[in-house]
């Protein structure tokens, strides 16, 4: 889809776009090539920056930069498994992620919530995985998915009634592909 990457909807929960986002730093349809924006600690540094989930005068380290690329390699699987309706198999690399990302339970306000329990890159990353739990509480985690068309799998929100989206965009994802069946048929027809 290069630069026609759909918007996000006014739908979509500020947890979900970051999420997506995060999600996106592994861009797979960049000229059939993949770009990724987390290759260095500056990478993550300014990608975490840019999301408010790290101060001006903090650095990623490249232990960060691990734990990150498991964290995104782990969401963009369960964000798959969404997609292909499998909500129940366990995501070892989100497990292993998120095992390294200190979270407490802060009573501070109407009620408890989470919070890292470090700053730095470790809590801009643990502060995903709080987006990942608002997520599952407001019953929206199955709504993430990776748009199945191979040179695509864009992470979006869906925001469709029965939650059956497959394609980042119909207009785009969805339409190619259902050309694609299209003209498969009619060969297959025609022998």
């Amino acid at each position: 889809m290069g630069n026609t990457r759909p918007d996000t909807s006014a739908k979509t929960p500020a947890y979900a776009d970051l999420l997506c986002d995060y999600a996106n730093t592994l861009d797979v349809d960049v000229d059939a090539l993949c770009a990724d924006s987390l290759v260095d600690p500056a990478g993550l540094t300014d990608w975490l920056r840019a999301h408010n989930l790290l101060g001006p005068d903090e650095q990623a380290d490249g232990d960060d930069l691990a734990i990150a690329r498991t964290f995104r390699s782990g969401l963009r699987t369960a964000m798959l498994r969404h997609t292909e309706g499998d909500h129940t198999s366990t995501v070892a690399d989100l497990d292993d992620a998120a095992g390294r990302l200190p979270l407490r339970v802060v009573f501070d306000g109407a009620r408890p919530r989470l919070a890292p329990t470090v700053g730095g890159a470790r809590g801009g990353l643990a502060r995903l995985l709080v987006a990942v739990a608002e997520a599952e509480s407001d019953d929206a985690w199955r709504r993430l998915k990776i748009c199945v068309a191979d040179e695509c799998q864009w992470a979006f929100y869906d925001t469709s009634k029965n939650r059956s989206r497959h394609w980042c965009s119909m207009g785009v994802c969805g339409n190619r592909q259902k050309t694609r069946t299209y003209r498969s048929r009619q060969r297959a027809n025609r022998s």
